[in-house]
C-alpha cells in the first residue's frame, strides 16, 4: 500500500512538472506572438487584454465570499492581501523612477546628452527580444499574487 502511495505521488509530481513546463512554454510563445504585433491595432489590444481579462476572472471567481472561491483567494490570516510592509520597497522604486524621469525631462527632455528613462525604453523597444522580456515581466508582476495564493493553498492542502 505504501509503495502504491509513493508511486502515485511520484507520477503526480512528474505530471505537475510537465504541465508547468508546457504552461511556461505556452506563456513564452504567447508573449512572443503578442510582442510581434503592430502596436495600437485591434489584435495588439486583444493580446494585451486577454491576460488582464483572465486575471480579472480569477480575481472575481476567487474573491472571498464568492460561491466559487472555496477559500482559495484569501484565507483568514490574510494570505494574498497586499500590505504596506510588502509593497513599500516597490513604492520606493516607483517614486525613484518617477523622480529620475522628471529630473531627466527638466534637464533636457529628449536630448541625446541627457536621456530620460522613457527615451532609453523607446530605443530598446525596437528589439523584439526586449519587448518579449518586458511583456513577460509584466505578466509575472500581474500574476505573482495569484501564484503566491495558489502555492499557499497547495501547501495548506498537503
Amino acid at each position: 500500500m505504501a509503495a502504491t502511495q509513493g508511486d502515485s505521488n511520484g507520477r503526480r509530481s512528474t505530471v505537475l512538472r510537465a504541465t508547468g513546463v508546457v504552461g511556461a512554454a505556452g506563456v513564452v510563445a504567447y508573449a512572443w506572438w503578442a510582442t510581434g504585433l503592430q502596436p495600437f491595432t485591434t489584435s495588439a489590444y486583444v493580446a494585451v487584454g486577454l491576460p488582464v481579462a483572465g486575471l480579472a476572472v480569477v480575481a472575481v471567481v476567487g474573491r472571498p465570499g464568492s460561491r466559487f472561491a472555496g477559500g482559495a483567494a484569501v484565507d483568514a490570516r490574510g494570505v494574498g492581501r497586499l500590505q504596506l510592509r510588502s509593497t513599500f520597497p516597490w513604492v520606493v522604486l516607483l517614486l525613484l523612477a518617477v523622480g529620475l524621469e522628471v529630473a531627466g525631462l527638466a534637464l533636457g527632455g529628449r536630448s541625446t546628452e541627457v536621456p530620460t528613462l522613457s527615451t532609453v525604453i523607446d530605443h530598446a523597444l525596437g528589439w523584439h527580444g526586449v519587448r518579449l522580456a518586458l511583456f513577460l515581466g509584466w505578466l509575472a508582476v500581474g500574476w505573482a499574487p495569484v501564484a503566491r495564493v495558489a502555492v499557499h493553498r497547495r501547501a495548506r492542502a498537503a
